[in-house]
């Protein structure tokens, strides 16, 4: 197999996928590719290989990035890491224990990095209805309505930035649904609402959903990106004035406990958040062990 591809920062999807032994989802691929790209950046600058790479250098590299990262994508990089030595049939360089100690010490440090993602409540999202229900600028529509269909529909923010006008239709009477993963799921009357008033606000004919605008009212082209995602919720937590952070995941981190008390199973939970593993759902709810169990038997049994 020809390394070069690989030890340039150019490295597509395709490729890529062409070299690993096992299938994995566009999304793992493109997070083993970001991961890579990244690393072998890292070894240019320090004029060091690549592949095979050195345990100084994965020490190294992991240093550098928890300056600035959270220790789930420092991890997420060991694994992207471990995965293309694993596709040339070389020794792992990120299971060395020089390794591990410098993990260790990065774990300790960021102790706090992995607290629970604070949820979004039915009884918040009322509160922004409140502020926001007469508002005619397109950003408090637009939020607004983002807040409600992630929360309704337990939507992840890759869904939300993906979504297109014509993932929405609506019947007879005027009540919509939203296309995900080729199922169609049912809105409500107050969500529909508020989708309805955003299209019709925005004049949107066509493309993405969910839009990036300018101070000026100015609808961009282009999906919102997962930062804009944040942003959006960051603004809910600065409007209800809370201790707590939100996060892009606060809708359905809020939405899986609220299914939770009322009564729905996890496996329910699961399906209609559209997961492949009940271990997710299990730590918002919190699960913990159980969901650390599933984890364990997911990463085992099945690629991500």
């Amino acid at each position: 197999m020809d390394k070069k591809r690989f030890l340039s920062t150019e490295l597509d999807i395709a490729t890529l996928n062409t070299y690993l032994k096992k299938d994995y989802s566009n999304n793992s691929l493109l997070s083993f590719k970001n991961d890579w790209n990244n690393f072998v950046l890292f070894c240019q600058f320090h004029h060091v290989v690549a592949l095979p790479a050195s345990t100084t250098a994965i020490r190294i590299f992991i240093e550098k990035q928890a300056k600035e990262k959270k220790l789930s994508s420092i991890k997420r990089s060991l694994i992207s890491i471990s995965h293309i030595h694993a596709a040339f049939d070389l020794k792992d360089p990120t299971k060395t224990a020089q390794v591990k100690v410098a993990l260790g010490k990065i774990r300790l440090d960021k102790k706090d990095d992995n607290k629970q993602t604070e949820g979004i409540t039915a009884m918040m999202l009322d509160k922004l209805e409140t502020l926001f229900s007469h508002s005619v600028e397109l950003k408090d529509i637009r939020d607004l309505c983002i807040w409600h269909l992630m929360f309704e529909l337990l939507l992840k923010r890759g869904e939300l930035r993906d979504l297109q006008l014509d993932d929405v239709c609506f019947d007879e009477s005027n009540h919509g649904m939203v296309k995900l993963q080729q199922c169609y799921y049912p809105l409500s009357d107050g969500t529909n609402h508020l989708l309805t008033n955003w299209i019709n606000a925005s004049k949107i004919t066509d493309g993405y959903l969910f839009r990036a605008i300018d101070r000026h009212q100015n609808v961009s082209n282009k999906h919102l990106n997962d930062s804009s995602i944040y942003r959006v919720f960051r603004r809910a937590n600065e409007l209800l004035d809370l201790d707590i952070q939100f996060s892009g995941l606060s809708a359905r981190v809020g939405a899986t406990k609220e299914l939770a008390k009322s009564g729905y199973s996890i496996h329910e939970i699961q399906e209609m958040g559209r997961w492949v593993s009940p271990a997710m759902p299990n730590q918002y709810i919190g699960n913990i062990e159980r969901s650390e169990r599933q984890k364990s038997r997911f990463k085992t049994n099945k690629p991500d």
